[in-house]
């Protein structure tokens, strides 16, 4: 995709100090929340990663510019710390068995930040609906791209990214985050 040269996206793939410091900061506050306090140690490899993923994801054309980019950087920042918290939580305390429940989601008992982050979930899979659910599942659970789901669900991916945004847009607004 596209940008045009003005964007902030744009202005963020070529390194423009303004757009980078904006971006940072909205990163920053993701993981200056309480509930990350458990990985402070490794802020500065976890923004580096949430950069990583930004310019993958601008590259790939997976923002859509018609959506918020605050919102859009910030649910990279949230979804990049989760995983990490239980990737670092894991190697520092050894390893943790995890067993899946039914919903995908590993089993209750597998670590502190890990039950967190599985609870987190599961209740935004409680306040959605079965096509949403799918959908945060097939995206962020099994990591598969709009590409993969568009197939499946013989949709656009335009679709597929509009759907998935507006479904984390409603579970956002409904658990009052």
């Amino acid at each position: 995709m596209h940008y045009e040269s003005d964007s902030e996206p744009a202005r963020f793939l070529q390194g423009d100090d303004e757009a980078v410091a904006q971006i940072g900061r909205w990163i920053s506050q993701v993981l200056a929340t309480a509930r990350f306090r458990a990985i402070r140690p490794h802020w500065p490899d976890l923004h580096q990663e949430v950069q990583g993923r930004l310019i993958e994801s601008f590259r790939q054309g997976r923002y859509d510019p018609a959506r918020e980019l605050r919102v859009y950087v910030q649910g990279i920042a949230r979804f990049t710390a989760f995983k990490a918290m239980g990737r670092w939580s894991t190697r520092e305390r050894g390893t943790v068995e995890v067993t899946e429940d039914g919903a995908g989601l590993p089993a209750a008992g597998s670590g502190e930040q890990e039950l967190i982050a599985c609870e987190l979930a599961r209740r935004a899979l409680e306040f959605s609906s079965k096509e949403c659910g799918d959908l945060i599942r097939a995206y962020f659970l099994e990591e598969r791209t709009y590409g993969e789901i568009a197939q499946d669900k013989g949709h656009p991916i335009g679709t597929v990214k509009s759907k998935l945004f507006r479904c984390l847009e409603k579970i956002h607004k409904d658990l009052g985050a």
